[in-house]
C-alpha cells in the first residue's frame, strides 16, 4: 500500500479498536497520493491509495486518527480458508433458485440429448460451448433443469449449474452465477478450494470477480485433476449487461488453442437475440442448437405437456377417458409454446363447471397471442387497483417477496404508526394475491413471482403503446418510488424506536439475537437492505421524499441505528457499523445527491466526523461518487486523514478532485 506512516504501534490499544478489513477504503476514504502535512512528517510521506486496490503486504498496521487497522490477510489453516471460502461463495441460493423451475412432463425435453448437435459437444474429449437456444415460452429454463439431472446420472462428471432471472438480483449477476458454479465444484472436491487460495488471501471478499472467479474456475479445472466439470447456465440474456460480456468472453475462448485441453464444457440456454448470438461468436467456438428451428420435437413435447395436463383433469372431475376432445382443440392453437399450454391448462384447473360446453368455450376462445391471453386473465380481476399495487411491488422488488412480506407492502400506508395498524397476515392471503391476479403471479414456496419472464416484459412500459388495460401500463419509475415509499414509510414504524435493535457487532454470539429480530419484524430485512437502492434510483422524485427520510435518518435515533444496522450486517459486514453518523453523512454514502444537496442548502454541521469512517466527503471519496465529492467540497467539507482535518485543494495530487472543483 505504499509506504505507512512509522506510528503503527497497536501497544495501548484495546482490542475494540482494531479491525480486520479486507481492503484499505475505511482507513484512507479520499483516493489521493502523497498527503502533505507539517503536523506529521510521517504523513507528508506517505503514499496513500484509496483505489480499491487492496494492500500488498501481507501483515500491515495502519494508524488513522484513534483507531489502529489491521490488514492480516494471510492464514496458515486451510481448513479455515476451506471454509470462509465456501461462505463468501454462497452468495445466492442457487439451489432455490432451480426450484422456481417447474419439472418436465415425463418423455419432454430428452430430444436435446439424442440430437447430433449435442452429441457433438458431449463426445468432444476437449473443452467445449453448447448454445441452446429457443423463442420465449417454449421451455428453456425447463430443459436446462432436465439436462442438470441427466447430466449428473452420467458417470465422472462433476456437474454444476446456475439459472439467471431478471426479477432477482441473486439471478442477474455473472459474478453469482460464477461463484454459484464454483461453490458447487469446491463442495464436490474440496480439495480444489486451494485455487482460489490466493486471490482469497490477496483480496479478501473482492475476489469475487467476473476474471478472478474465471481464472480460480480453469486452474481448479485444468490442474486440481477432478474429471470433467459441465456447466449449465441457463437464460444468458436475463444476465445484466455490465457483467454478462465478460462472461461470454470468457466461455467462447474456452475452445481455443490455449484452453482446450481443459475438461471443461459449458451449456448455455438463451433467447435467440442478435446480442447473444454476436458475443457468443462464431461456429469455431460456439455449438448451437437452434431449439426455434425444432418444430417436430417441439410440437411433440407440447402434446405430451397437453396429455398430462389433461389426465390430471379428468382425474380431478373423476371423468377418466372423458376429456380427450380437448387435445385437438389445445393443440391447434399451442404453436409449440408451453407456456400458452400451461397457462390456458390452468384456467381450465380453475374451471367451477366441467360441462363440455364451458370446457370447449375456454379452450376455443383463449387468445393464441400471449399478450391478449395475459390482458385477458388480468382483466378478470375484480379488484384492479389492488391488483396493480401487487403488480408495482413485484416488479419493482429487488428480490422475490415472502407472503408475509408482501401483505405488509401491499397494506402498509405513510400515515400508519405501528405495525398494529397493519394486522396480522391472514391465513389466505396467497388466496388473495391469487384472486387478485389470477394465473399472472405464482406462489412458489411462500414467495410471489410473476409466471414467467415475458409476463414482465407485457407489464413495463417501452417505446411502443400498449393495448387494453394492462399492457405498458406500469411505469419502472412509478413502480421503483411505490416501493421506496414502502420501505421508508416501514422503518418510521414506532416499534423501531421504542423497540430497537440493540446491537454492539454482530457476532456468532449474537447472530441468534439478530436473526430472532427480523424473524419478529418481517419486512425489515428487505426495507433495511434496498430502501437505499429504490431511493436513489428514484432521482428526480426523491424530493417527494426527503422529509419523510429525515425521521429515519436522524442522527443517533432508534430507528436509525436498527435499519442501518440490518443495511451495514449485509452489506459491509467485515467493517463496524457506524452509530454517530449524519443525515449528510449517509447521504453522501448511500449516493442521495439531491438529498445532499438539499442539506448542504440548510447548513447544519456539515463538517461532522466519525472517528473511524471521517466526514462526508470522505465517504463520498469511499464510494467514488464524483458528483456528491464535488458539492462537497465546494462547500469546503474537509476530508479527515489521520486524525486532523485537510482541505483537499491543499492536498498535492489529489487525483482529479481539483478538476472536479474547477470544472
Amino acid at each position: 500500500m505504499g509506504n505507512l506512516p512509522s506510528n503503527t504501534s497497536t501497544e495501548g490499544r484495546s482490542s475494540q479498536q482494531r479491525y480486520t478489513l479486507g481492503m484499505p477504503l475505511v482507513c484512507i476514504g479520499i483516493p489521493i497520493t502523497n498527503v502533505n502535512s507539517s503536523s506529521s512528517s510521517s504523513a507528508s510521506n506517505s503514499n496513500i491509495r484509496g483505489d480499491y486496490s487492496g494492500n500488498s503486504g501481507a501483515n500491515n498496521n495502519f494508524n488513522s486518527g484513534n483507531t489502529i487497522f489491521n490488514f492480516n490477510q494471510g492464514d496458515a489453516n486451510p481448513t479455515r480458508n476451506h471454509a470462509e471460502i465456501l461462505q463468501c461463495l454462497y452468495t445466492s441460493e442457487y439451489e432455490l433458485h432451480r426450484n422456481r423451475v417447474r419439472e418436465p412432463v415425463e418423455g419432454t425435453c430428452t430430444w436435446v440429448t439424442e440430437h447430433q448437435k449435442y452429441k457433438d459437444w458431449w463426445e468432444k474429449e476437449t473443452s467445449g460451448l453448447l448454445w441452446l437456444s429457443a423463442d420465449p415460452g417454449c421451455g428453456k429454463s425447463v430443459t436446462a433443469s432436465f439436462l442438470v439431472t441427466y447430466l449428473k446420472n452420467q458417470p465422472n462428471a462433476i456437474v454444476c449449474y446456475f439459472f439467471f432471472k431478471d426479477d432477482s438480483e441473486e439471478q442477474r449477476s455473472a459474478t453469482l452465477a460464477l461463484s454459484a458454479i464454483l461453490h458447487q465444484l469446491f463442495s464436490q472436491r474440496e480439495s480444489l478450494c486451494l485455487y482460489a487460495e490466493e486471490a482469497f488471501k490477496c483480496k479478501g471478499k473482492r475476489f469475487m470477480e467476473v476474471d478472478t472467479l474465471w481464472d480460480i474456475l480453469v486452474k481448479a479445472v485444468a490442474e486440481g485433476e477432478c474429471g470433467d466439470v459441465i456447466c449449465v447456465v441457463d437464460a444468458l440474456d436475463e444476465c445484466e449487461e455490465r457483467s454478462l460480456d465478460r462472461l461470454i468472453h470468457h466461455i467462447t475462448r474456452l475452445p481455443g488453442p490455449q484452453t482446450s485441453h481443459i475438461p471443461l464444457k459449458f451449456l448455455v440456454t438463451s433467447r435467440p437475440y442478435h446480442k447473444i448470438e454476436r458475443l457468443l461468436g462464431s461456429p469455431e467456438t460456439t455449438i448451437r442448437l437452434k431449439g426455434e428451428d425444432e418444430v417436430k420435437a417441439l410440437t411433440t413435447d407440447v402434446t405430451r405437456v397437453i396429455d398430462e395436463g389433461i389426465k390430471n383433469l379428468e382425474s380431478y372431475w373423476g371423468r377418466p377417458g372423458g376429456l380427450g376432445y380437448l387435445r385437438n382443440l389445445l393443440e391447434s392453437s399451442a404453436d409449440r409454446t408451453f407456456l400458452w399450454v400451461s397457462l390456458v391448462l390452468g384456467i381450465l384447473n380453475d374451471s367451477e363447471d366441467d360441462s363440455t360446453e364451458e370446457f370447449t368455450n375456454i379452450a376455443t376462445t383463449a387468445p393464441r397471442d400471449l399478450a391478449e391471453l395475459y390482458s385477458k386473465i388480468l382483466d378478470k380481476s375484480t379488484k384492479p387497483d389492488k391488483a396493480r399495487r401487487i403488480l408495482n411491488i413485484v416488479v419493482a422488488a429487488a428480490r422475490p417477496l415472502t407472503l408475509r412480506e408482501m401483505n405488509v407492502a401491499f397494506k402498509i400506508k405513510r400515515e400508519h404508526n405501528s405495525i398494529k395498524d397493519l394486522g396480522d397476515l391472514p391465513e389466505g392471503f396467497e388466496r388473495t394475491v391469487k384472486n387478485l391476479c389470477g394465473l399472472f403471479v405464482r406462489v412458489i414456496d411462500s414467495k410471489i413471482y410473476l409466471v414467467h419472464q415475458t409476463a414482465r416484459e407485457f407489464l413495463i412500459k417501452g417505446f411502443s403503446p400498449g393495448h387494453g388495460n394492462w399492457q405498458y401500463t406500469l411505469c419502472s419509475g412509478d413502480s421503483n418510488f411505490i416501493m421506496a415509499d414502502i420501505c421508508i414509510s416501514y422503518l418510521a414504524l414506532e416499534e423501531f424506536a421504542s423497540d430497537p435493535l440493540v446491537l454492539v457487532d454482530i457476532d456468532s454470539t449474537m447472530k441468534e439475537s439478530f436473526d430472532n429480530y427480523l424473524q419478529k419484524y418481517g419486512f425489515l430485512d428487505y426495507a433495511a437492505r434496498h430502501w437505499t437502492d429504490h431511493f436513489r434510483d428514484l432521482k428526480d422524485q426523491q424530493r417527494e421524499l426527503f422529509e419523510f427520510t429525515r425521521l429515519i435518518c436522524e442522527t443517533g435515533s432508534r430507528r436509525f441505528l436498527t435499519w442501518l444496522q440490518v443495511y451495514w450486517f449485509h452489506v459491509k459486514h467485515s467493517y463496524e457499523c457506524p452509530k454517530d453518523w449524519t443525515h449528510l453523512m449517509i447521504a453522501s454514502w448511500l449516493g442521495q445527491g439531491t438529498v445532499v444537496a438539499r442539506l448542504l442548502e440548510e447548513g447544519g454541521d456539515i463538517h461532522a466526523r466519525d472517528e473511524i469512517y471521517g466526514t462526508a466527503l470522505n465517504l463520498a471519496a469511499i464510494r467514488e461518487d464524483e458528483d456528491i465529492t464535488k458539492m462537497l467540497l465546494q462547500r469546503n467539507v474537509k476530508a479527515y486523514l489521520y486524525g486532523k482535518g485537510y482541505n483537499i485543494l491543499h492536498v498535492k495530487r489529489p487525483l482529479g478532485l481539483m478538476r472536479l472543483v474547477h470544472n
